[in-house]
């Protein structure tokens, strides 16, 4: 009987690698943002355009669409039916599987991460942070992303983060409108002062005029003019005895 084969060494495992860190923040949050920057050169010289089909493309860029969207940014849950459901193969992902998650990586919070979508994402999320920023030194408040991190919401929708942005410009409404009554009112208030009131106006007159008699402008009771014409006085002899 010939045990060769259980001679054999055993196969060589390698060691298990770490997984790498997330690519982007666990806060990042781009709900709300419908925009995605393409980089057409990059996209039309990658090995995923050489090598896909018409509908691993599509599963492909609709997985990229679905992260842009998702908590941490840029990042994907790594269960293969969630990503049938979002990349819209349904029945088809364990076939189009390999081709739809092309350059995707699992890193160690246990989601997959693009790096190309990664990169796009953070610089969104900067620039997301740097205008909460600017907004909050408009009004004098606090930065937001000084404040402890949300929690993300189970669900993989927009409707909470559209509700949140809406909340946001409600207030910054309310505020701006505040700020505009108040100038309006100031404005409004320092233009009053300016306008004497009619009465106060009478009562400069009346000074006016009792300045005016002080002064002498009207003649004195005790003048030459101010005294009664009497009866011949006209005359060369002056007054009759």
């Amino acid at each position: 009987m010939n045990n060769a084969h259980t001679s054999l060494p055993d196969a060589v495992q390698e060691p298990p690698r770490p997984f790498p860190a997330p690519m982007t923040p666990p806060q990042s949050d781009l709900r709300g943002l419908p925009f995605m920057p393409l980089d057409t050169c990059r996209l039309l010289d990658s090995d995923l355009f050489a090598l896909s089909t018409g509908d691993g493309f599509k599963c492909a860029v609709a997985l990229w669409c679905k992260a842009w969207q998702q908590v941490p940014a840029g990042s994907l849950p790594h269960n293969d039916r969630v990503l049938a459901h979002l990349s819209g193969a349904g029945g088809r992902w364990p076939t189009l599987r390999t081709v739809a998650l092309h350059g995707w990586v699992v890193c160690s919070d246990g989601r997959l991460y693009h790096p190309v979508i990664a990169q796009k994402a953070n610089q969104a999320w900067k620039a997301r942070l740097a205008q909460r920023a600017r907004a909050a030194r408009r009004w004098g408040h606090t930065p937001e992303e000084s404040a402890p991190p949300i929690p993300a919401p189970a669900c993989h929708g927009t409707a909470h983060a559209d509700a949140r942005e809406s909340e946001r410009e409600s207030k910054s409404r309310s505020l701006r409108s505040r700020g505009n009554n108040q100038a309006d009112l100031a404005r409004g208030r320092s233009s009053k002062a300016h306008v004497p009131h009619p009465l106060e106006e009478q009562a400069a007159r009346l000074r006016q005029r009792s300045a005016a008699r002080k002064q002498g402008r009207e003649p004195a009771r005790n003048t030459p003019e101010a005294q009664p014409h009497m009866a011949g006085d006209d005359k060369p002899g002056g007054a009759e005895c």
